[in-house]
């Protein structure tokens, strides 16, 4: 049977534990699935980068608002010999975007930003909805060889795609599966956007869980992503992006990372000691909240204290390329979208296969599955 509550908001009380019981004791088949091949593709919202499908401008640096989202990284040494002292010698496609200092593999994590305590671990959910769940998806309802089908939205170009396929599945038969091949950038995404789902309930605080397959990481150092919240700025110049995904040590070692466009220079970036795990499930939990311009991420139960970011990170080696908002992960008064899947920004030779499955966005910490 499918599992899925299909992002309700606007209900509360016992209305809602009412009906949240009621769709998780029955399938819930998907919509009609009008996002797989979209007459007209939507537009990135990486500070100006093409449309899906028609590749992104090459990569022009950091300070170029209509090149897709630049690496978070320190610039690349000088032939003189400049540049900062943790800087690696980086591939010639992306020299000149660098690379700021990863933490190696097996050192221990450095400390935690300063402010709100860890968040309380949850039972585990087995293969259930947690009652605060606003969506969950296992993707069983959806069809072979399709994009997933509503609420989820199709956020794909530059020759990566996103189709459910039963290949791989934590639970059940099927999964999402990302295929991103070999090259430059590219975009795999599926989406919950403004209106059709999880917002407003949560556009303020967002919890998040789900199970990742991957194949392997990137074989060079390139920043990659597989969370994004993003929501238009106070003042409305520009939208601003939380993001977890990855970057140092050989393109495996996770990152979290901040960024906003259409002008307005950030790209701060904070590395963890902690790597990315390939050819095994692993449960990814993330929390966004906007009070607190904070940021947090789980892996397998146990929180990435050196990706906790309040306001600004404190880990060693955390930066920022531009500095339009002085140093401050400033979040959006309110998420509008979600994105999940993978997005490269840098060369690399070997394909990129990711599997997405039990994915749980809540207002509550999900917690990983039983096993």
């Amino acid at each position: 049977m499918g599992l899925r509550i299909p992002c309700i908001s606007g209900i509360s009380g016992i209305d809602r534990s009412v009906l949240l019981l009621a769709l998780t004791c029955c399938a819930c088949s998907s919509e009609p699935n009008s996002n797989d091949s979209p007459a007209t593709a939507p537009p990135f919202n990486e500070g100006g980068a093409a449309a899906p499908g028609t590749g992104p401008s090459p990569p022009t640096g950091p300070s170029t608002p209509t090149a897709p989202a630049s690496d978070p990284v320190t610039p690349a040494p000088s032939p003189s010999g400049g540049g900062t002292p943790e800087q690696g010698v980086m591939p010639s496609e992306i020299a000149g975007q660098g690379g700021a200092s990863g933490i190696a593999a097996g050192s221990p994590s450095a400390p935690g930003a300063a402010g709100s305590a860890s968040v309380p671990l949850p039972p585990p959910v087995a293969n259930g909805c947690p009652a605060a769940a606003l969506c969950c998806d296992d993707f069983e309802d959806d069809s072979l060889g399709q994009f997933p089908g509503a609420p989820w939205q199709n956020q794909t170009g530059s020759g990566a795609t996103v189709r459910v396929d039963g290949m791989m599945a934590f639970s059940g038969t099927r999964a999402v599966h990302v295929n991103a091949p070999a090259g430059a950038y590219r975009r795999g995404y599926f989406s919950l956007q403004n209106g059709s789902s999880i917002f407003p309930g949560a556009a303020r605080e967002m919890f998040g869980r789900e199970m990742l397959w991957l194949d392997a990481t990137p074989n060079a150092t390139v920043h990659w992503t597989i969370i994004q919240a993003e929501g238009r700025a106070a003042n409305g110049t520009h939208d601003a992006y939380y993001r977890y995904g990855g970057q140092q040590q050989a393109g495996a070692g996770f990152m979290a990372n901040y960024e906003t466009n259409m002008g307005v220079s950030t790209d701060c970036y904070s590395h963890s000691a902690t790597r990315m795990p390939t050819q095994v499930w692993a449960c990814v939990e993330w929390r966004f909240s906007v009070a607190t311009n904070e940021m947090q991420m789980w892996l397998d139960n146990r929180e990435l204290t050196d990706l906790h970011v309040v306001d600004r990170p404190t880990t060693a080696g955390s930066g920022c390329l531009g500095n339009g908002v002085n140093g401050q992960w400033l979040a959006p008064p309110a998420f509008t979208t979600l994105h999940l899947g993978w997005e490269q920004y840098q060369q690399h030779s070997n394909d990129t296969n990711l599997w997405v499955d039990d994915v749980v966005i809540s207002t509550e910490r999900v917690g990983c599955p039983a096993p």
